[in-house]
């Protein structure tokens, strides 16, 4: 999958059940297009790039929630993939594996990639930047008070240790889900600054305070969290 993916080419009933579209939500409620209006509103704060045709995101009521056992163990294996990546320590990983009983929690592409030990230099930076869906999952289980802006980076040491000092037997137990208005409040607003992080590269332009390598990790977290086309891990697209 091409990291940064979209479809401006094709019209929008070409898209349905490809991506999101304006046809999913044809009457957006109030909760909708109040949350769209006030992500504007950030956004063009930024200084950044906007559309108002780029649809609502999903409402509360059709959106099914994750429950926390599978974010923490979705964020548990994200993690331990992000360390590989970073250190190419394949026996340390195999070590907190085994601590945190998390072997059955990997999606096929990461089982395979822990197992490879010869990981090629853009499998072991791909994985390292999913520390950035590490915090997104964080801040969803309640272990974070909000999202790092989106142009600073998460803050690895202090993150990583959050799942340390909690441990295997409380990291599950000690967490709160969010609420699903307040992920969607997020997954609408990254599903934003995605566009304007792809505009800004397709015009050759900058700003610092929109990184787009980190708004595409949160958003796929985010659209992980929301079941986002009822895709799996492996497969969550960013699509904008």
């Amino acid at each position: 999958m091409d990291r940064k993916t979209s479809y401006p080419q094709l019209p929008e009933e070409k898209l349905r059940g490809v991506v999101r579209t304006s046809f999913d939500s044809p009457e957006p409620t109030e909760a909708q297009l109040g949350r769209k209006r006030r992500n504007i509103g950030i956004v063009k704060a930024m200084g950044l790039g906007w559309i108002e045709h780029l649809p609502v995101v999903e409402d509360e009521s059709t959106v099914q929630a994750r429950t926390k056992e599978d974010v923490a163990s979705r964020c548990l294996a994200t993690v331990l993939c992000a360390i590989k990546g970073e250190s190419n320590d394949g026996a340390l990983v195999e070590e907190l594996v085994e601590k945190y009983s998390a072997n059955e929690f990997f999606s096929p592409m990461e089982r395979a990639f822990l197992r490879d030990p010869e990981a090629s230099r853009q499998d072991l930076t791909d994985f390292a930047w999913r520390y950035e869906c590490v915090h997104v999952f964080l801040w969803a289980l309640g272990y974070l008070p909000e999202l790092n802006p989106p142009g600073q980076i998460a803050d690895v040491s202090k993150e990583v240790g959050i799942i340390s000092d909690k441990g295997p037997e409380n990291f599950t137990r000690d967490a709160t889900l969010r609420s699903r208005a307040e992920i969607l409040d997020q997954a609408d607003l990254y599903y934003r600054l995605h566009w304007a992080a792809i505009d800004l590269r397709l015009h050759g332009r900058r700003n610092d305070l929109a990184n787009e390598e980190i708004i595409m990790e949160r958003h796929r977290a985010l659209n992980w969290l929301i079941r986002y086309m009822d895709q799996e891990w492996d497969d969550v697209t960013t699509d904008t």
